[in-house]
């Protein structure tokens, strides 16, 4: 926004506004600016994080770009008003980010929440790389330049007084603290002892410590390893930026070197000034590596940066490969100092090989010293370090934005309109086999998303697969299996969002089990792409088989759902694809199999093995990627005082083969206390935890050591310092400590992760590997976790204790018995059984007080439906003769509400209120207020009593309802159809089904047989409209509710629906009632006796 005077302003004429207005608002990412803030009373003067820049800033901002020579853009988020930016500026030669720039010269600090004070500014100084002059400043000018108290309000007072990481901020160092800057190579080993003894100081003189010491070595040691990390980062990531001046950094030291702008103070030499320094050295221990600052120009800036590393050892292992990664200096030492640079080399040399190990243990992803140093580097995108498995025929680089997905742009734009604007870890490695046509098997937590997948195989089909198609018959490309209805409509209505209909004319088919349904199905013939369920395809391939004969892409969702539900079905139309895709004159056309799932069943095996060839295998679950590696499972359930024995017992202390063996435990005392069992009899055991961490550079160079025949490695841990240790060769892991999460559990496993059985290579190798186990110890303590353990368990051969099943039921009954609050089963009501009642939260048993009912539970009774909830599941009331309260209350209702109709002046949840629908009033009950802050127009959830729906009103249509009306209690009542199921495994009916049945009984009187009720609920069987003959006594039955079900084809008959409900009432009649609390007790009787405190602290 800028200011005109009035004489400049001119009307524009109307063809001048026919262009849209291309000016666009950028604000630069994660980064807020920074004020300075003066305290009169504290006498304090600090930086503070603000909502305006300081002029200064602007300024120098400004000055950057006018000094600039290229300007390059990263696009964050794109947001309404604004958007997010990363900006590089090249200024000569060298390329920064101007994010980062401003947070180094203090005009500006990180806005991430979780960074505290010391991680909002890095530990580096950036003066203005605009000025090239500095480096021929003296060594007092340059100081003071760098560390002057006032630049940009630096405050003066002792870093002792200061707030946590205030030492980052306050530039008031000593002389001694100031690290020398030089120009030559001779001088590299005084700058870096200088370089050690200023961070040694800033450690010792911290911001909790200046002018007295430390509250402990962590907190120091911490800091110091927070600031070695960000200057490193921040090597990397100028190397990054900058390949290729490398060779430019030796012309430029010889150029100075000429200049006379060495200084002598800063060589490596046997001088007073170097001994001092070389002492203060090794008060390090070898363990603090060494640091630079960034020097005032851009070429010292590289300089420092370069010669940051003269030589690195990093030791890091992949597969059974291990790599040492050197980098050499550019510089090179002066004849006459020859021997005292070697000596120096070898000091640097050692100091280096600790900063890349303390580097391993800072980092969970491997450290990369070089950048430049290729593929024999581990990359930071490894998957291994993230616990994701990618076991592929063909390497496949994975794309970590949206940007470089493999897309076409119409389909990223509708990821975009969907705020899909992150990759999952499951994208960013299947997307490129996808896209590619490549047969790829995906687990994944975010499995039941199909955008996951549907994108890239849209892409595919549209570029590669569509040309095809047009060579062969007609009927679809691409067939998409949903594991039921619901989920087939939603990837109908993504496929029609993503304007591909135009393209691809998918089409979505449901046929029922009727005789000829299938066979009236009509495709059309420009239909591409058919999205339907296993039991659908079936029937349409046993009647319109020539209709798929040009069938490329088979894409099975949720495919642990459809194997679990449709084994039979499965096997047929993969029977049917591999014919049809194996035929010799489809040799040139693409065939590709995806499957995505959360779980990993066994199925999955064959799956793989026999249809899948050269498959893309990605899973980012840790605990499914060791069930799919065949990881071998082994349960030990003992008491706590016996874990140690029992521990003992498993381990095998003279393996035939060479064997490492990782000892997981929860805390550092448990590592402890198995270190000092195991040790006894092993004859190599090493032991790790938080208090531990100065050894963990030799544990982790004893455990990538080759072992040989009968040598047993055995590593005692706590689950935290996993990460750091890296370890993914592991033969067996045990879990001496019960894990907390199923991630963690996960993250354990995934220590295996080499010697997981890699699928697509399996054809490939000799033999059989020798098969890794897992043994978990479980005593009275994880009791609760049982069930999630058995859970787990099942989906594997791992041969299970039979207490482990006896107590798991009991567990289910304790359970149980905590929902007597809770309504009953709504499927269990309805069909007579519950998918999984594990995790449904509802009710499964019988409570003689809750259920206590007042209606008839056998004879004839006549029913009125007014609301139809399902199928086979209506509300409305029961119609008895010379019971006329009812209609005469509604009566009354209407001639109240006739002359007035006052609204409702205050709303209370729970209170009774009256609503008109259909120019009938009703009486209704709130059930949930929201909070429409003081909003005059709202809705409100209220329930129908004398109907049975739930729905919102407008508040404003509540009106009050005399006391009179509230006398009749609610005439609602629930009616359950017995012995009608959905057809094809489904648990929801149909909505076509719904529908046909609303149509017909809505409103109209009907005559049921009563043989059970529950509460409010009655339960029919059967259910029929009764027409009495005008003039007659005669009566007809027009028709029977359960026929008209199954009529549609989308029902089936369910002849054991009340099985479990004369089950439970029968037991119930022999203990009077009690059946939960006797069936408790008896489920205990058979669970050891250390299992009992648990059950009993669940009932009791």
């Amino acid at each position: 926004m800028i200011v005109v005077s009035l004489d400049k302003i001119r009307v524009s004429l109307q063809k001048f506004l026919q262009l849209p207005f291309w000016v666009r608002r950028f604000h630069l990412a994660r980064i807020q600016p920074i004020t300075l803030r003066v305290s009169i009373l504290a006498e304090k003067v600090e930086l503070e994080p603000s909502k305006q820049w300081d002029f200064s800033a602007t300024l120098y901002l400004h000055n950057l770009l006018r000094a600039s020579t290229q300007t390059e853009a990263v696009l964050h988020e794109l947001e309404s008003d604004s958007t997010s930016i990363e900006l590089y500026l090249t200024i000569s030669n060298i390329k920064i980010c101007v994010n980062d720039d401003l947070v180094a010269n203090r005009f500006a600090c990180y806005s991430s929440s979780g960074l505290d004070a010391s991680d909002r500014f890095p530990l580096m100084l950036s003066p203005s790389i605009l000025t090239r002059t500095a480096s021929k400043c003296s060594d007092k000018q340059m100081e003071q330049n760098l560390h002057s108290p006032s630049e940009h309000g630096g405050s003066s007072e002792s870093p002792g007084t200061s707030e946590a990481g205030d030492w980052l901020t306050t530039p008031s160092l000593s002389q001694s603290q100031i690290p020398e800057l030089v120009t030559s190579e001779e001088g590299s080993r005084s700058e870096d002892t200088k370089e050690l003894m200023f961070f040694n100081n800033q450690t010792k003189h911290g911001p909790k410590a200046s002018g007295a010491e430390s509250d402990s070595s962590e907190e120091t040691d911490f800091s110091l390893a927070s600031a070695l990390t960000k200057s490193l980062d921040l090597f990397r990531f100028l190397k990054f930026l900058n390949p290729g001046r490398s060779d430019q950094l030796g012309d430029l030291d010889k150029e100075q070197s000429q200049e006379g702008d060495v200084r002598p103070e800063a060589k490596c030499r046997g001088d007073d000034t170097g001994s001092s320094q070389v002492e203060q050295n090794d008060d390090l221990n070898n363990y603090h590596p060494e640091m630079t600052e960034l020097s005032a120009t851009g070429t010292e800036q590289e300089q420092d940066a370069a010669s940051l590393f003269s030589e690195t050892n990093l030791q890091s292992k992949t597969g059974d490969v291990s790599q040492s990664i050197l980098v050499e200096s550019p510089g090179h030492a002066e004849a006459s100092d020859l021997s005292t640079s070697v000596e120096c080399g070898m000091r640097r040399s050692e100091e280096d090989r600790v900063c890349s190990r303390l580097l391993e243990w800072l980092n969970p992803e491997p450290f990369n010293a070089n950048p430049d140093a290729g593929d024999d580097v581990v990359s930071l995108s490894d998957p291994w370090m993230k616990g994701i498995l990618v076991h592929s025929a063909l390497s496949m680089e994975p794309c970590n934005t949206l940007e470089d997905a493999p897309i076409t742009d119409s389909l990223r734009q509708v990821l975009l309109r969907k705020n899909y604007h992150t990759l999952s870890p499951a994208d960013r490695y299947s997307w490129p086999a996808v896209a590619r046509g490549c047969n790829t098997f995906v687990i994944s937590q975010n499995a039941d998303q199909p955008l996951g997948y549907l994108i890239p195989l849209l892409t595919h089909i549209l570029l590669n697969s569509l040309l095809l198609s047009h060579l062969s018959s007609s009927g679809p490309i691409a067939v998409l299996l949903c594991p039921g209805w619901e989920k087939a409509q939603m990837i109908y209505n993504l496929l029609e969002e993503s304007k591909v209909s135009q393209t691809l004319h998918p089409i979505i088919v449901l046929v029922g089990i009727g005789k000829d349904e299938a066979k009236a199905v009509k495709f059309p013939k420009n239909c591409l792409l058919l999205v339907t369920t296993p039991f659908t395809l079936v029937r349409l391939l046993s009647c319109h088989c020539f209709l798929f004969l040009r069938l490329y892409h088979l894409v099975l969702d949720e495919a642990d759902q459809l194997f679990t539900f449709a084994p039979d079905e499965m096997g047929t139309i993969l029977q049917h694809f591999q014919k049809v895709t194996s035929s010799e004159e489809k040799a040139s056309c693409p065939r590709q199999l995806v499957a995505v799932t959360k779980r990993w069943t066994s199925p999955m095996e064959d799956l793989i093995s026999k249809h899948m060839p050269d498959p893309s295998i990605v899973i980012t679950v840790p605990e499914e990627a060791a069930l799919y590696g065949n990881i071998q499972q082994v349960i030990l359930m003992t008491i706590e005082s016996n874990k140690i024995s029992a521990l003992l017992g498993v381990l095998d202390f003279s393996p035939e083969v060479g064997q490492k063996t990782l000892i997981v435990a929860n805390f550092a005392e448990e590592v402890e206390d198995v270190f000092k069992a195991v040790s006894n009899k092993s004859a190599f055991c090493l032991k790790i935890h938080k208090g531990l961490l100065d050894h963990l550079d030799f544990v982790i160079q004893q455990w990538r050591k080759n072992i040989g025949p009968g040598t047993h490695v055995i590593l005692v841990s706590t689950s935290e310092c996993l990460r750091s240790l890296g370890i993914r060769d592991a033969a067996c892991v045990v879990h001496y400590g019960f894990p907390p999460s199923p991630k963690v559990f996960g993250y354990r496993l995934f220590c295996m992760a080499e010697n997981f059985q890699n699928r697509p290579k399996q054809d490939q190798t000799d033999g059989c590997s020798p098969i890794s186990r897992s043994v978990l110890l479980i005593s009275e303590r994880n009791a609760r976790h049982v069930v999630g353990v058995l859970r787990y368990l099942e989906r594997t051969d791992a041969p299970l204790p039979p207490v482990l099943f006896s107590f798991a039921e009991g567990v289910h009954v304790a359970r149980e018995d905590q929902k007597t609050d809770r309504p009953f089963c709504s499927y269990l009501k309805s069909f007579g059984f519950c998918r999984d009642r594990s995790v449904c939260p509802d009710r499964h048993r019988i409570n003689p007080q809750s259920d206590k009912s007042v209606l008839p539970a056998s004879g004839v009774i006549e029913v009125l439906p007014l609301y139809i909830k399902t199928a086979s599941v209506f509300y409305g009331r029961l119609v008895r003769q010379n019971d006329k309260e009812f209609d005469k209350m509604a009566s009354e209702m209407m001639s109240y509400y006739a002359d007035k109709k006052p609204g409702a002046k205050e709303l209370l949840e729970g209170a009774l209120y009256a609503v008109e629908e259909d120019e009938i009033f009703h009486r209704v009950k709130i059930l949930a207020l929201p909070d429409h802050n003081e909003s005059i127009f709202y809705n409100v959830l209220v329930r129908f009593i004398d109907i049975g729906k739930e729905s919102d009103v407008k508040s404003h249509q509540i009106l009050e309802l005399p006391p009179q009306f509230h006398f009749l209690p609610n005439q609602a009542i629930e009616m359950v159809v017995c012995r009608v199921k959905p057809a094809d495994a489904e648990i929801e009916w149909h909505p076509k089904v719904t529908r046909a049945i609303s149509q017909k009984i809505r409103g109209l009187q009907h005559r049921a047989r009563a043989v059970l009720c529950l509460g409010n609920t009655v339960f029919v069987d059967p259910m029929v409209r009764v027409t009495q003959m005008p003039g007659t006594k005669t009566c007809i039955n027009e028709y029977n509710v359960q026929t008209e079900i199954l009529k549609t084809g989308m029902g089936v008959n369910n002849p054991k629906h009340l099985d479990f409900f004369r089950a439970a009432f029968q037991d119930g009649s022999k203990d009077g009632g009690h059946t939960s609390r006797l069936e408790q007790k008896s489920y205990i009787l058979k669970v050891s006796w250390w299992a009992q405190v648990y059950i009993y602290q669940l009932l009791y």
